[in-house]
C-alpha cells in the first residue's frame, strides 16, 4: 500500500490550526521563549512548511533561526512565506550542519521515520546541539501494545480521537480529508507512532530527560500528544 501523501504547504498549516496538535505547537513555543539563550541559534528539524518558525520570529526576534526538512514543497514555501529563516533541504538521520545550535525542536515528525530507523534518528538530533544545550521533542504517541493487531486498533483509537477533535474544533473539509489519510497511513504502518513506553528508553539513552508533560487529551489516558525537554548526555 502507498502511503497518502503528506499535504500541499496551505493545507498543513492550516491543519495547525484545527488539530489536536496545536496545543503542542504552543507549549513548545512557550520552552523555547524559557530555554532558548539570548541572541541564540535554534534548528527546527522536520520543519515542514515553517509555522512555528514563523511564530518563534514574533516572540523572540533575536534568535538566529534555521528549519530543516526533507520535502522541498516546504522548503521553497517556507523560504518565500518566513524570509527571516533559513531553510535546508535534508534527512534527520544524517543531516549535518556546519555549527551546533543553542536549541534544537522537533515537532510532530519522528513518527515519519520508520521503528527501526527512529533510535538513530534521535541519536543524531541530540548531536546537533551545542554542550549543555536543549532538544524540545513534541510527538503524538499511541497507547501500549504487543503485536500488530494491537498496533493497528491503538493507531486506530488515536486517529479516530485525533479526527473527531478536528471536526469539532470547525476545520475545513480540506483538512478533515487529511486528517483521515493521517489514520489511514498510521493504521497501515506508512507512519510509525509508537508508544511512550517505547520511546522514553530511546530519549534516556541520549539524553537527559528534564520533563516529559501530556498536552492532549488532558483527561487521564496513554495515547495523545507529550512534549519532552532533553538534555545531552
Amino acid at each position: 500500500m502507498n502511503m497518502r501523501q503528506l499535504p500541499e504547504s496551505e493545507t498543513y498549516e492550516e491543519g495547525l490550526l484545527f488539530w489536536p496538535y496545536k496545543d503542542s505547537l504552543a507549549g513548545v513555543l512557550k520552552r523555547v521563549v524559557k530555554f532558548a539563550p539570548k541572541n541564540g541559534t535554534l534548528l527546527d528539524i522536520m520543519c515542514g512548511p515553517g509555522y512555528l518558525l514563523g511564530e518563534i520570529v514574533k516572540q523572540r526576534p533575536d534568535l538566529t533561526l534555521t528549519g530543516m526538512d526533507i520535502d522541498e514543497r516546504y522548503i521553497q514555501y517556507g523560504k518565500e512565506k518566513y524570509p527571516g529563516v533559513q531553510f535546508e533541504k535534508g534527512d534527520v538521520l544524517n543531516w549535518r550542519p556546519e555549527a551546533a545550535y543553542d536549541v534544537a525542536i522537533c515537532t510532530g515528525s519522528v513518527h515519519h521515520v520508520s521503528y527501526e530507523k527512529q533510535d538513530a534518528a534521535i541519536a543524531n538530533i541530540a548531536s546537533l546541539v551545542k554542550p549543555g544545550g536543549v532538544v524540545i521533542i513534541s510527538d503524538c504517541f499511541v497507547d501500549t501494545y504487543s503485536n500488530e493487531q494491537e498496533r493497528k486498533l491503538a493507531a486506530a483509537k488515536l486517529g479516530y480521537e485525533y479526527l473527531r477533535a478536528t471536526i469539532e474544533n470547525q476545520a475545513s473539509d480540506r483538512v478533515i480529508d487529511w486528517t483521515v489519510d493521517i489514520l489511514w497511513n498510521d493504521v497501515f504502518r506508512q507512519e510509525f507512532k509508537a508508544s511512550l513506553k517505547d520511546r522514553l528508553p530511546i530519549y534516556e539513552k541520549y539524553f537527559e530527560v528534564i520533563e516529559t508533560a501530556k498536552v492532549w487529551p488532558l483527561e487521564s489516558s496513554e495515547y495523545g500528544d507529550y512534549i519532552s525537554v532533553l538534555k545531552p548526555r
